[in-house]
């Protein structure tokens, strides 16, 4: 493991949301603050609240409802993406403590089955969050506008949503391709907005259970090398009793920085998935815009289930943690190790779930109970058809 070169760290797994963040505007540049800030203001009152007023605007004015069910598709999941992403904006000192924390946790790796475990296990499940939200955002940016233009080409051209513009975007070509244009750009950004709000609490919550995991190794080896004294067996769990408490500070933390952004998309969630099942089972007509609708069905699925089954794994390992205390050779310690062990086995029995909005518990419980939720939802419209 010596000859290994280390695991990427923090900054390396959160380099995408930084460089996102950084072209929304969320973070200044030092060096041109002025021509930053007039950037950041046009871009999100052009985008990120535009885009989504425009879309909401416009479902005042529709009268068919295949077009009422075509608009809430997309203007309430990117109602609930701007919330979400203001959210995280105005939390962006916690995410820099809470990853300055995950730093500090990550230095505190000094063993080769710990590297092992990080190398194998906690990176490669961050990055599949990641890496999943990489194929639905790029996906769905594709097939909306092969979608768009295969319709046009075969049958007529349209916009990808009906909405509020303030023109005709029908009487002239320019005036089309300005439509076109400013919906393009605005599901771009929402897509950049939705790829950092959506992986970045699944990816913590990762994070925080496989450190859980490593710390209950770490605390299940103390007191078995016979080279260490009674007074530096101490010293080692006292230093695990630090860690434990920089873990239950990243868990409040992350419940500041997502709680209520995650609090919206549940409250959602079954509503926008039984609306865009209902619009694909009776309103779409072509194989394409079936791939397009199967895929957008399947994004509104995964904004919500990697951080119900990151929430589960790490209330799983935050459990194992308890019983790996007792793993440590604390039987041949002396009186003080003893207390301090009680200590930290007393902190661990708060069980720590993730609650948002003091109403749910995070888990794959809450993920199956939206998916019912949607079909219901579904069930509801056939009943009134």
């Amino acid at each position: 493991m010596a000859y290994e070169a280390k695991p990427p760290g923090v900054k390396q797994l959160f380099r995408t949301h930084w460089t996102v963040w950084k072209w929304l505007g969320q973070v200044i540049h030092p060096q041109y603050p002025k021509l930053h800030i007039a950037y950041t203001v046009l871009l999100n009152v052009g985008f990120s609240i535009g885009y989504p007023l425009h879309l909401l605007l416009g479902l005042l004015n529709l009268k068919s409802l295949q077009e009422v069910l075509l608009n809430l598709t997309i203007s309430v999941p990117v109602a609930i993406c701007t919330l979400k992403y203001f959210n995280i904006w105005r939390n962006l000192d916690k995410v820099r403590h809470l990853e300055q924390t995950y730093n500090t946790l990550y230095a505190r790796i000094d063993h080769p089955e710990e590297w092992l475990y990080y190398r194998k296990i906690i990176i490669p499940y961050a990055l599949k969050v990641l890496h999943l939200f990489y194929f639905i955002c790029v996906g769905t940016a594709i097939t909306s506008e092969l979608t768009l233009l295969i319709v046009g080409l075969a049958y007529e051209w349209r916009l990808m949503y009906p909405a509020y513009f303030p023109f005709d975007p029908y009487a002239s070509i320019g005036g089309y391709v300005a439509a076109h244009l400013f919906q393009i750009i605005g599901l771009l950004v929402q897509l950049a907005e939705n790829l950092v709000s959506d992986t970045y609490g699944g990816m913590c919550l990762s994070l925080l259970a496989g450190h859980a995991h490593l710390l209950g190794q770490r605390v299940a080896r103390i007191g078995y090398d016979e080279q260490k004294t009674q007074e530096e067996n101490n010293r080692e769990l006292v230093d695990c009793i630090v860690d434990h408490n920089m873990l239950f500070d990243c868990h409040r933390t992350l419940t500041d920085i997502i709680g209520l952004g995650l609090f919206m998309q549940i409250i959602s969630a079954s509503l926008i998935m039984g609306v865009v099942i209902i619009y694909l089972i009776f309103f779409v007509g072509n194989s394409f815009e079936y791939v397009y609708y199967g895929l957008f069905l399947f994004a509104c699925i995964m904004e919500v289930f990697p951080t119900c089954y990151y929430a589960t794994y790490f209330e799983i390992e935050f459990e194992k943690l308890t019983y790996m205390m007792f793993s440590c050779n604390w039987m041949h310690q002396n009186r003080q190790f003893k207390q301090n062990l009680i200590v930290c086995v007393e902190q661990s029995l708060n069980t720590r779930y993730f609650h948002v909005g003091g109403m749910f518990r995070i888990n794959l419980q809450i993920f199956f109970a939206t998916c019912k939720g949607a079909y219901s939802v579904l069930a509801v419209a056939l009943r009134l058809k």
